[in-house]
């Protein structure tokens, strides 16, 4: 199994207006990862502008050229499908990890645009519940059966190693993930963002998946993060990889850009050494309102949406190989928010609050399965800060 990542032009506040020149990866082209192949760049926009790219990582794969290694190349903008496209070579992979190519793409008289292209590994695998990787992550909720179900782990480097970023159950048949879990530490997060760069998750089908590379949704709803990009931007590979499709929903814009944004601040203040783990998710009691993307996919509107939390009570007596289960019900803490998908609220109060076992019973999932029942029966938002 293997893919793309693009990067999108700027855009405005809204997302909504995209920049004339526009390069991306052809989102229908599949990535193989066990045989030489491949891709194509995209490039639309106004005829005549010249264009340069680059390889600046992986070009002992990747190549410009389909039989040597070149790595760089040039063009003009032009009206034939063939002066709109450059194609993209690349070679097997089997190296047994994941690994991922970088191309700075400028035209003339434009900020270059970084793209990736991510091939994975012809012998590793990706099911967290078969590598019993799930069993060890202690975000990671039960295991659930559901054929419009995928679930998909996506991995960036941290301090040299591969470390996991988040994962999520997608479900194929909302075009959004019913959850994505995640751990919360300080070494996720810094300041600043990348420009919205909105691109098909490489590990999901598009067909699959709202089209929010062009913009948001339609009407009132905006793309709302699951995973927030301010979780992960001390990473910035972990950063990019909050704006995959997969990763958002329509949210209704005042909830996203207030009540749902205080909350997702405030659940970054809850960072301890000892790692907070989240799980956010999207729960849809009807699908009775629906939106569309910017190719006239119909997408559900969820009800509601969710995050649960769990951590020690301290914050900083574990140790390297801990699990949650190692520790009593006395040093763990959970809280649950259970949130409208509409506008009107005021800040984080305790109204939004349910314990995480409420809200196991409203979505049908059992979050944290290595910690005690009496731990998600909790509901003392005095004890994390909330009236």
């Amino acid at each position: 199994m293997a893919a793309m990542l693009f990067a999108a032009c700027g855009s405005d506040g809204d997302g909504d207006a995209v920049a004339a020149n526009r390069v991306e990866f052809d989102p229908a082209v599949t990535i193989k990862p066990d045989a030489d192949g491949q891709t194509v760049l995209l490039i639309t926009g106004k005829e005549g502008t010249s264009w340069s790219a680059e390889i600046t990582a992986g070009s002992e794969w990747v190549s410009f050229s389909g039989l040597s290694m070149v790595g760089t190349a040039t063009g003009t903008v032009g009206s034939s499908q063939s002066a709109r496209e450059k194609y993209v070579y690349y070679k097997a992979n089997r190296s047994g990890a994941e690994r991922t190519a970088e191309i700075t793409f400028t035209f003339e008289g434009e900020a270059p645009q970084q793209l990736e292209l991510v091939q994975y590994s012809a012998t590793s695998g990706d099911n967290i519940f078969e590598t019993g990787q799930a069993a060890v992550w202690p975000e990671i909720p039960a295991y659930r059966e559901g054929d419009d179900y995928q679930y998909v782990t996506h991995y960036a480097e941290i301090n040299g190693s591969n470390a996991r970023n988040y994962t999520m159950c997608f479900d194929k048949s909302t075009y959004t993930a019913c959850w994505v879990a995640y751990p919360l530490h300080k070494v996720h997060t810094s300041s600043g963002r990348p420009d919205d760069p909105w691109a098909y998750d490489p590990k999901i089908s598009s067909s699959y998946q709202a089209n929010l590379a062009r913009g948001s949704y339609n009407g009132s709803y905006q793309r709302g993060h699951q995973i927030p990009n301010a979780d992960r931007n001390g990473v910035m590979e972990m950063c990019y990889q909050t704006f995959y499709c997969s990763n958002a929903t329509p949210q209704n814009g005042p909830l996203n850009t207030g009540a749902w944004s205080t909350l997702e601040s405030r659940v970054r203040d809850y960072i301890c050494s000892d790692t907070l783990y989240v799980v956010t998710g999207a729960y849809f009691a009807n699908r009775g309102t629906s939106t569309t993307d910017k190719d006239g996919k119909v997408c559900p509107v969820p009800t509601n949406y969710f995050k649960v939390l769990v951590r020690t009570v301290k914050g900083n007596i574990r140790k390297k190989g801990d699990l949650l289960s190692d520790y009593s019900e006395s040093q763990l803490k959970s809280i649950g928010f259970w949130v409208e998908n509409r506008s009107g609220y005021s800040g984080v109060t305790s109204s939004m609050v349910k314990s995480v076992e409420e809200i196991e019973k409203l979505t049908g999932f059992t979050f944290f399965p290595q910690v005690p029942d009496a731990v998600k029966r909790q509901k003392a938002p005095l004890e994390w800060g909330i009236n």
